[in-house]
């Protein structure tokens, strides 16, 4: 069972964000097919929407960004 991750982004006259979530199917198009559903769900009058769906292999992982320091912030440097 391989992995995916749909991102909707949704718009009026401007951006309402984004939202992001994990999906777990057998192949690219039934993972397009949920990730259609969830576009759905969110889609209202007035407020398009717009879907895409990325594949994450086994050997990657998904792990949230390290938070930036002060002087990474104010100099806009970052230390690696």
């Amino acid at each position: 069972m391989s992995r995916f991750i749909a991102v909707i982004h949704g718009w009026h006259v401007h951006s309402n964000g984004f939202t992001v979530h994990e999906i777990e199917a057998q192949d690219m198009t039934q993972a397009a097919k949920e990730a259609a559903y969830l576009k759905d769900q969110r889609q209202r009058p007035f407020d398009e929407c717009a879907v895409k769906v990325i594949q994450i292999s086994d050997s990657e992982f998904i792990q949230k960004p390290a938070r930036l320091s002060w002087r990474e912030r104010i100099t806009g440097v970052v230390r690696p």
